[in-house]
């Protein structure tokens, strides 16, 4: 593997040189200032592949060696510690490994995977979802439609639009929902869609009238009764009144017991 901590001066082929018209090239050094020390984030590798592709053919190819070197420097982090242990001599071996391990793979398995992977989450709305799921179905028609022959489109459009149609229902967060679309047989997914939108209105306003009704008609715990508490329940002084009324009439059969007969 090429040395990690090279000598610009003491490696780079002599500008001066009669054996090659330098004056195409730029200087290594030059070269360099196109580079921007790369961290292993995906969104940045391919600006760093097409600076580096630009800096070699800037250069004369003389110094392909050194500038490979230098190259090497500006990969810092776990990236630098991943190259370390691969025998990579050229800078297309390198750029072939940056390309297939930080870049996203665009194959008809990852496509699929993520299709088959995702799921409308409780914080989602259904109107989301439909706006995810297309995005989704899209890539893999594409990813699909990649090796396929001209006679074969077809029959690959109907595949991915039955299989995005699948996940659609199968990604549906509410039971409720997935239940009631599949027993309508829609084969198009706008009409599935549509059902699915229906549906989870129904279930939202049945719980927002659910939660109103809670809320205005409280259960008394003097009646049993709602709309009202038991602190402005109307029995409440009534009850009070016969538990006295009660008391009165105990208290007079008591004191009638007192009274002794002669007569009998």
């Amino acid at each position: 593997m090429p040395n990690l901590y090279p000598d610009l001066e003491a490696e780079v082929v002599n500008p001066d040189s009669n054996t090659a018209d330098m004056m195409e090239y730029i200087s290594v050094g030059e070269a360099l200032k196109l580079l921007t020390p790369f961290k292993g984030e995906k969104r940045d590798v391919l600006a760093f592949i097409a600076n580096v592709d630009t800096a070699f053919e800037m250069n004369d190819p003389r110094n392909e060696g050194i500038l490979l070197k230098f190259v090497l420097t500006r990969i810092i982090g776990k990236p630098r510690t991943a190259i370390a242990h691969r025998n990579l001599e050229t800078w297309e071996e390198l750029k072939e490994f940056l390309k297939n391990t930080y870049t996203k793979k665009r194959t008809l398995d990852y496509r699929a995977n993520q299709l088959f992977n995702t799921k409308l989450s409780k914080a989602e709305r259904v109107s989301e979802w439909i706006h995810r799921i297309r995005k989704l179905g899209s890539k893999f028609r594409e990813a699909a439609l990649q090796d396929c022959l001209q006679d074969e489109r077809a029959h690959i459009f109907t595949l991915a639009d039955k299989l995005r149609n699948i996940c659609f229902v199968q990604g549906l967060y509410s039971n409720i929902i997935q239940t009631i679309v599949r027993s309508r047989n829609h084969s198009s997914f706008d009409d599935i869609a549509e059902t699915a939108l229906e549906e989870e209105s129904a279930i939202f306003s049945k719980n927002e009238r659910y939660k109103n009704s809670n809320t205005e008609s409280p259960n008394c715990s003097n009646c049993n009764k709602l709309g009202h508490v038991a602190s402005r329940c109307y029995l409440k002084d009534r009850k009070d009144t016969r538990v006295n009324q009660l008391s009165v009439k105990n208290e007079s059969r008591e004191k009638d017991s007192d009274i002794i007969c002669y007569n009998c």
